[in-house]
């Protein structure tokens, strides 16, 4: 009895030790995720019920296949935010919410991530390659970027655009950041949505 008396006390100054160091922990991570833009109002959407859309892998530089967030500190100098982090990589949600917001854009049911185009038979594929994606807090945000509209079938790009969109970044902190992030690739998705409705009417 008194060896089980000693080793519950044991466990327990263990586990208030534990504890203590988990709450005096001066530096925690922050996960961060990108927002898809507002729902626009009801019925300003264009229908493209003839595309079926699957949206690619998103490729980034190298600089930003990292899990911190990144931030200009300087012309041409970068730095990382170590306790700012994107939840799910910023890749995968550079290309979820591009999926949300063209779904909203273009009244598209059929907008889906990659693998899964051939279950929705896609009859495009959106392709963006991305260049520069940095600013800092009380800045600028600068995307450099270009993307494709694609076969699945292959061949030549059935569209080519190359593209530049700026930000202010709206606060101090690594939260206007991340939505000035959110605010950037809702304006590259409207641009996408635009050149969509274009080429499903068949204009040039």
């Amino acid at each position: 009895m008194i060896r089980a008396t000693q080793s519950w006390t044991v466990l327990r100054l263990a586990l208030a030790l534990s504890a203590g160091l988990a709450c005096s922990r001066p530096n925690l991570e922050v996960l961060h995720t990108l927002a898809p833009i507002a729902p626009p109002p009801a019925n300003s959407a264009v229908p493209l019920k003839s595309m079926a859309l699957e949206v690619m892998p998103v490729r980034l530089p190298e600089t930003l296949q990292r899990p911190q967030m990144v931030v200009e500190i300087g012309p041409g100098n970068l730095s990382l935010l170590e306790t700012h982090r994107w939840g799910n990589g910023l890749d995968k949600d550079i290309q979820r919410v591009l999926v949300e917001n063209i779904s909203m854009l273009t009244d598209l049911d059929t907008v889906v991530a990659y693998p899964y185009g051939e279950r929705i038979k896609a009859t495009h594929r959106l392709e963006v390659d991305i260049h520069r994606f940095d600013g800092k807090p009380g800045g600028t945000i600068t995307l450099q970027a270009t993307w494709m509209l694609t076969s699945p079938q292959g061949g030549p790009a059935l569209l080519f655009r190359r593209t530049t969109i700026q930000r202010p970044v709206q606060g101090q902190d690594a939260e206007a950041l991340v939505a000035a992030h959110s605010l950037i690739i809702g304006d590259l998705s409207r641009e996408i949505a635009t050149e969509l409705q274009t080429l499903a009417r068949g204009a040039p």
